[in-house]
């Protein structure tokens, strides 16, 4: 444990030095700095969103502009509120020249002011991830995301310029209250129905393939330094989340947590195994959006290569309260399973098989308790979000009872 905590203390330690220089980068901002402000004050003003529009505008309107820019006048904060626990959401009107490549509304995600979230950010690297998704993969998946205007990530900083989804009549975003209490069980079986199309779309690609769609070293458990990282702060975040939360962790899964991180090496090598699918890997319901007849998705920030059934686990036991999930949970691995086979051609037998995929989705409960857990001890229990956070704890805990976690890791050890 303290060989981990030594290297990634030198990967903190990196991404302090990097926040610093862009904190002397802002010094010289009204001279062209080099450093992307992250305060909505400073970054939303009609002369820097105009540049940063132009500068790093994503196809189609970089090609669309190409003999034309676009030209802001002004820009007007709107009481619209996007709750988000590590970005600083904004939507504006935006009044544009003659000419308009944009519509008059746009949802812009900056970095939290918090020092200590940006930080943490700039460690694990979620918020270049985002942004390369957005530029990068998003055109390709089969589902709908947030049109993406323009996207940019240096250092400890990024900004997402998209379309605000609340202009568009179709979409129905999700709300807390709707994760407490659970989406109907229509909705689920439509997000399980847009988990099977995500996931036969890129499957069983080789490892050239996948890195030329989304390198590895944005991995949040394989990549450069997420594989030392993600173990440290498994085991970091463990005892702030038992000394907040000590009542709803019972010892018998406390003791399942260590010695899975006793095992991390192996564990990796076999929840990444195997053919691989694209993940979006923080699949709860607050981040699907009906579309019409189809379900959306946002929040690419830890979009991954791996096993399909992990996106279902972390959906379902995040998304619905554990005794209605307990009724129904194997028959929503079986129909994710059908709607899996039925958009892949050609597709092998394990993956089509329940029984082995049930077997992941067992081995998998673990990643939604430890999420939780790490986002727990490192401080997101807050007024805000507190009823949320341990609602969803208690979910992950009934998950790795209800399921034996205990007995799978058995086996897999």
């Amino acid at each position: 444990m303290i060989k981990h905590i030594i290297q990634s203390s030198g990967f903190a330690a990196r991404a302090g030095l990097t926040i610093a220089s862009d904190a002397i980068g802002d010094v010289f901002a009204g001279a062209g700095g080099r450093s992307v402000p992250y305060a909505a004050d400073r970054f939303l003003t009609a002369e820097h969103l105009t540049a940063m529009l132009n500068q790093h505008a994503v196809p189609p309107l970089a090609s669309d502009s190409a003999n034309r820019e676009v030209l802001i006048n002004a820009v007007k904060p709107l009481d619209i509120r996007s709750t988000s626990s590590n970005c600083n959401n904004v939507v504006v009107e935006i009044e544009q020249a003659a000419g308009a490549l944009l519509p008059d509304q746009l949802f812009i995600k900056l970095p939290m002011p918090d020092l200590g979230t940006r930080w943490f950010f700039a460690v694990i690297g979620s918020w270049a991830l985002e942004s390369y998704f957005c530029r990068h993969v998003a055109p390709h998946v089969p589902l709908r995301t947030p049109k993406t205007f323009a996207t940019y990530s240096k250092g400890s900083r990024f900004f997402l310029a998209q379309e605000n989804l609340h202009l568009d009549p179709q979409v129905q975003l999700f709300t807390n209250m709707q994760m407490l209490n659970g989406p109907d069980l229509d909705i689920v079986y439509r997000c399980l129905d847009a988990f099977a199309k995500l996931h036969s779309c890129h499957y069983g690609l080789d490892a050239q393939q996948r890195s030329k769609i989304l390198p590895l070293d944005h991995h949040p458990f394989l990549g450069k330094h997420m594989r030392v990282v993600s173990r440290t702060l498994n085991e970091l975040g463990l005892a702030p989340c038992v000394r907040e939360c000590g009542d709803l962790i019972p010892a018998d899964v406390v003791d399942l947590y260590k010695k899975t991180l006793k095992n991390w090496d192996t564990l990796l090598a076999h929840w990444f195994s195997g053919p691989l699918s694209l993940l979006h890997g923080d699949s709860h319901i607050g981040n699907f959006f009906v579309s019409g007849e189809q379900m959306g998705m946002l929040d690419f920030q830890a979009v991954h290569w791996g096993k399909g059934i992990r996106d279902v686990q972390y959906f379902l036991i995040d998304s619905l309260p554990a005794e209605m999930l307990a009724k129904h949970e194997q028959d929503f691995v079986k129909y994710y399973v059908e709607r899996r086979a039925a958009y892949s051609s050609g597709i092998d037998v394990k993956n089509s098989d329940f029984n082995s995929t049930w077997q992941d989705y067992r081995g998998f409960t673990y990643h939604t308790l430890m999420t939780i857990v790490v986002s727990i001890g490192f401080g997101a229990l807050n007024d805000e979000h507190g009823a949320l956070m341990k609602e969803v704890l208690k979910r992950a805990v009934a998950a790795v009872q209800r399921v034996d976690y205990a007995d799978w890791l058995d086996q897999h050890i």
